[in-house]
């Protein structure tokens, strides 16, 4: 028999089960759970500096990105241009960042996911209409998001579609790479001037030979063939000496195509370069283009190097320019391997001519 007690107790039990239905069907998951924008307001069309750091605090600004007019340099390498897709490449997926619940709010994690104030993957400090916004990109969140969190708040996002390694620490890594380009078949003269010597490279076509017939006709010159002299006067060159032609292509083929490894100070000193590299192409129609004339100093394990006619210089690794600036006859002349030969049978110094006695076994 159910008493009033009894009764009252099965009231609040039918109450709370009310109470949970309505929390359950007054629950929307699709609401709950949609992507809000990480950065609300972001356009990459109004941003117009870039500051990046890499690694712990205090660090320094690894590149500075600014935005020159409708150009981006990097100010922190001497205002050399970006190439014009990188910031826009970069950029573009931040205001396409989006989550719906942090994955961390307690900042010991923040340390764990890479994204804490003194402890980072990238920190950026965004301008976009004149105000300053940090943005600390971290370690991967799983399911190809990233730990992001934005300066001053303790939430940490997990974020797709944006890397730490999309905000690159060097400045090379925002810049067309390519600092000189001349097409190897357009050179027809190359000279290096180091330590008051002058090597030159220069192609000669052959002069047409006679036929020895007594008639006057000639042969056709042949196609032309590199040569090389030293202070003007041509290789002599000894009967086991020959031009290396390899080694003509690798002085050329570095000059003439130079790769940066960083941006330079276009201001140096110099007026004493460790060489001067000059390259004369060959004419198009009736125009014979200006020479290229390049300036470069030797600087540490890379080559400072300045192209006359370019207000910027860059640093180069020494192994892509060395067969350039190095360029001398030692380089340029080959010897003729020594092979050793054997002498026939029974000549002086060769296997004797053995006779066998009549009678020998196997002797017919």
């Amino acid at each position: 028999m159910l008493t009033k007690f009894h009764k009252a107790l099965l009231a609040l039990l039918v109450v709370q089960i009310g109470i949970a239905a309505f929390v359950l069907s007054g629950h929307d998951d699709s609401v709950a759970l949609k992507e809000q924008p990480v950065l609300a307001g972001f356009d990459a069309a109004q941003v117009t500096r870039v500051q990046i750091f890499e690694g712990t605090a205090p660090a320094k600004v690894a590149v500075d990105l600014a935005k020159r007019d409708a150009n981006w340099v990097v100010a922190s390498a001497f205002d050399y241009p970006v190439a014009a897709s990188k910031v826009t490449d970069a950029l573009s997926p931040l205001a396409k960042m989006a989550a719906a619940e942090p994955i961390a709010t307690q900042s010991a994690r923040h340390k764990q996911l890479k994204v804490a104030d003194d402890d980072f993957e990238r920190k950026l400090v965004i301008t976009m209409n004149g105000k300053d916004v940090t943005l600390f990109i971290g370690a991967a969140a799983g399911g190809r998001r990233t730990a992001v969190r934005v300066g001053g708040e303790g939430k940490v996002w997990g974020a797709s579609g944006v890397t730490a390694f999309a905000f690159g620490s060097e400045p090379r890594l925002w810049v067309d790479t390519r600092y000189l380009d001349v097409p190897h078949d357009d050179v027809v003269k190359m000279t290096v001037v180091k330590d008051g010597s002058t090597t030159e490279l220069f192609k000669a076509t052959p002069s047409p030979t006679g036929s020895g017939s007594g008639s006057g006709s000639a042969a056709p010159a042949g196609a032309p063939q590199w040569t090389a002299t030293v202070n003007g006067a041509p290789f002599v060159l000894a009967a086991d000496e020959s031009i290396d032609v390899a080694a003509i292509d690798r002085a050329i083929s570095g000059a003439s195509t130079i790769e940066l490894a960083a941006p330079a100070d276009p201001k140096r000193d110099a007026a004493h370069p460790t060489a001067t590299i000059t390259l004369d192409r060959k004419a198009t129609g009736t125009t014979t283009p200006a020479p290229v004339v390049i300036d470069v100093i030797a600087d540490g394990t890379k080559y400072w190097v300045h192209d006359r006619s370019s207000p910027r210089a860059i640093l180069v690794d020494k192994p892509r320019l060395e067969d350039s600036v190095k360029l001398d006859r030692d380089q340029l002349v080959k010897k003729a391997s020594a092979k050793a030969t054997k002498p026939p049978i029974g000549a002086p110094g060769g296997t004797p001519d053995i006779k066998l006695p009549e009678g020998f076994p196997g002797m017919e």
